[in-house]
């Protein structure tokens, strides 16, 4: 297993996952929202991008930490609620893996999806053809949907 984990006092997480978390219009912000609550917010989904598997058990189960993180973030919780969330959830999840020794490509993306391990390969893959889209990632996400190669084995 890779040792992903960081403290509670780093944000250069937010670099290392290429977190970001948009503004919503002022209307929208309820009270306790303000930019230390939205930083927190981005540092713990963040970590839990890099720290943590897709799947928080061996029967395939996912993770949902991000949503519940974004949902107390999104109703004025401070930050230390944050961080409480996080840690409650962090007890039950998975870390992630070190990635295996296979490069995923655009020529043979299928052929490890039965492999969670590949986990960490395929959020690379996808990252570099996300890179190289730029702002186009609508591109990216309805070529690798819709791949006819795709969904028999989604399927199955």
């Amino acid at each position: 297993m890779a040792d992903n984990t960081h403290d509670n006092t780093d944000y250069t997480v937010t670099d290392k996952a290429k977190m970001t978390l948009g503004h919503a219009p002022a209307g929208l912000y309820l009270p306790g929202i303000d930019e230390t609550t939205h930083k927190e917010a981005v540092r713990l989904c963040a970590r839990d991008f890099l720290e943590h598997h897709v799947f928080f058990n061996d029967r395939g189960f996912h993770n949902h930490l991000n949503h519940h993180l974004l949902s107390v973030f999104s109703l004025g919780a401070p930050a230390k609620r944050l961080q409480e969330v996080f840690d409650q959830n962090k007890e039950i999840l998975l870390p992630s893996h070190s990635p295996m020794d296979v490069d995923v490509t655009t020529e043979n993306f299928t052929e490890h999806f039965s492999n969670e391990r590949c986990y960490p390969n395929y959020v690379s893959f996808f990252q570099r053809e996300l890179d190289a889209a730029g702002d186009n990632w609508k591109a990216v996400a309805c070529d690798y949907f819709f791949d006819p190669r795709v969904f028999p084995l989604g399927m199955s």
